[in-house]
C-alpha cells in the first residue's frame, strides 16, 4: 500500500455484508407474503367466475340453481361446467392444477377434495325442496376458509 492510500477494513466490509443480508431477508419475507396474497386473489377471482356461471345457469333454468355437476339447464341443456370460460375450472394457484369444484347440498360445507385454494358450491334446497339459493366458499393456502363468501341468501 502506498503512503496516504486508505482502504476499507475487514470490520467495515463485514458490517456491510451483514446489513445487505438483513435487507435481503426482509425483502424475501415480503415477496412470499405478496405471492400468497396474489394466490388468494386468484382464488377469489375463481369464486366470482363460478358465481357468474351459477347465475347464468339459474337464468337458463327458470331461477333454479344446479343441484349437482351433471344437472342440465332447462333452456340450452348446458351444465354448470359448460358455462365456465373454456368449459373448465381455472387453475388453482396453490397446486397449479385445475381447481376442483366441490358440490354440496349443505350450507357451510368446505372444500374437501382440493382444500388449498379449493372452492365449494353449496346449493341447499329451500323449505319447498327447490334449489333456489347457493353459497360459494373458498380456501387459502393454509386450508382456512376465506372471509369472502358469495351467496344469494
Amino acid at each position: 500500500m502506498r503512503n496516504g492510500e486508505r482502504g476499507f477494513t475487514l470490520i467495515e466490509l463485514m458490517t456491510v455484508v451483514i446489513v445487505v443480508g438483513v435487507l435481503a431477508a426482509i425483502a424475501l419475507a415480503n415477496y412470499k407474503s405478496m405471492q400468497d396474497q396474489a394466490r388468494v386473489g386468484q382464488v377469489k377471482s375463481t369464486m366470482h367466475i363460478v358465481q357468474l356461471a351459477t347465475e347464468e345457469f339459474a337464468t337458463r333454468n327458470n331461477g333454479i340453481y344446479p343441484s349437482g355437476p351433471a344437472q342440465l339447464a332447462a333452456e340450452g341443456a348446458m351444465t354448470l361446467s359448460g358455462l365456465l370460460p373454456g368449459s373448465a375450472m381455472p387453475e388453482n394457484p396453490f397446486t397449479n392444477a385445475a381447481t376442483t369444484l366441490d358440490w354440496s347440498n349443505v350450507a357451510g360445507t368446505l372444500p374437501a377434495t382440493d382444500p388449498a385454494g379449493g372452492i365449494c358450491l353449496n346449493v341447499p334446497p329451500s323449505a319447498s325442496g327447490t334449489f333456489d339459493r347457493y353459497e360459494i366458499l373458498g380456501m387459502n393456502g393454509q386450508n382456512l376458509q376465506l372471509a369472502l363468501v358469495l351467496s344469494n341468501h
